[in-house]
């Protein structure tokens, strides 16, 4: 009788434990627990601003916790930046780096902790190192450069000279997009290729001296590829500065500059006719998309394996006859905001 009375509060006393520590326990299916820690490269740059916007405003229709460290473009911040995010117990991270190689060492130490890495840019093309990341988002920066080389080749003339801005810093997916407009350019022997400048400030100020130095070394420049829309637009004016024309329809004569993002300043310059084009880098779907992952992960429970370890985002061209079909960064943000319907695989868009 006593045995039998001993063994009911045993076993009482074992389930009323086992419901207390689980309650107590870290729930991965509560998105409210997950603590998201996001390295920023420079949220300065309007587009790293807007990745960054789209990852806490998914985040937050997660319930999770983002935390965010603006690296402020200084690669050596950026190792002490995450390293800080841990210190701060994240669950997950994700990374926008300012210098891929230099964070090696870094990522490492996240994964020692069993922390899932989630980048942006690592690569920038499929079949890299995988940096030891959970899953990295590759723009399609590589598309872009084939087809901005295809369409000054499509309307230029023959020995039509093709310059390039690029950013000071080397990030590696303004890097990589460069130097692959420089091969591909090359590619076509009626244009000739005569060098890029590095914009110092990654903003308009910075571009427009760059243009008018490039101008004087190549009066007969017919052609600029720009990394981002505010050189685009800074060089657009060095252009008219010089008293030279800007390319379009009327103008085949004129200096052709295309530029890169999307943003809304470069959509105002396709408009008032000082870009011919851009190409949406698509950071809204970008940031949902890592988001995305880390909710499948630890929150739905799926395996490590079932998270790709590559995800490609198109960058659709944008120019005067698509720009009615083009969805904002602000419109895209919106519809996470307010919880609407938002896929950030979806690939359609401009072209």
């Amino acid at each position: 009788m006593k045995s039998n009375m001993f063994k009911k509060w045993f076993y009482l006393t074992v389930a009323i434990m086992v419901i207390f520590v689980s309650g107590c326990g870290k729930q991965t299916t509560k998105g409210d627990q997950i603590k998201v820690g996001v390295s920023i490269a420079l949220e300065a740059n309007n587009t790293v601003k807007t990745w960054y916007e789209a990852i806490k405003a998914r985040g937050e229709s997660y319930g999770f916790d983002v935390i965010g460290i603006d690296a402020q473009g200084d690669p050596g911040k950026q190792v002490s930046d995450i390293d800080s995010l841990l210190a701060q117990g994240v669950d997950a991270v994700v990374v926008w780096p300012l210098d891929a190689n230099a964070l090696t060492s870094t990522i490492d130490r996240v994964r020692d902790q069993d922390i899932p890495v989630f980048g942006i840019d690592f690569n920038v093309e499929l079949g890299g190192s995988d940096y030891g990341l959970t899953n990295q988002i590759i723009l399609g920066r590589g598309d872009t450069a084939e087809k901005v080389a295809e369409l000054f080749a499509e309307n230029l003339p023959e020995g039509a000279e093709v310059a390039g801005i690029g950013y000071a810093v080397p990030v590696p997916g303004n890097t990589f997009i460069m130097k692959k407009l420089k091969s591909e350019i090359e590619k076509h022997s009626h244009l000739q290729w005569v060098g890029q400048q590095d914009n110092p400030t990654d903003n308009i100020s910075g571009a427009e001296p760059l243009m008018s130095n490039i101008l004087t070394k190549n009066p007969n420049l017919k052609a600029l590829f720009t990394y981002n829309d505010e050189s685009a637009i800074g060089a657009a004016q060095a252009v008219l500065n010089a008293n030279k024309k800007l390319y379009s329809a009327e103008n085949p004569e004129g200096i052709m500059i295309i530029g890169f993002n999307a943003e809304e300043s470069g959509i105002e310059a396709i408009e008032q006719g000082k870009e011919y084009a851009t190409f949406n880098l698509n950071p809204v779907k970008a940031g949902a998309a890592s988001v995305d992952y880390i909710h499948q992960l630890l929150v739905e429970g799926v395996g490590l394996a079932t998270i790709p370890a590559e995800t490609v985002i198109p960058s659709p061209m944008v120019d005067k006859t698509t720009l009615s079909q083009f969805d904002s960064w602000e419109e895209e943000l919106k519809l996470i905001i307010e919880g609407k319907s938002f896929d950030p695989f979806d690939e359609s868009g401009t072209e």
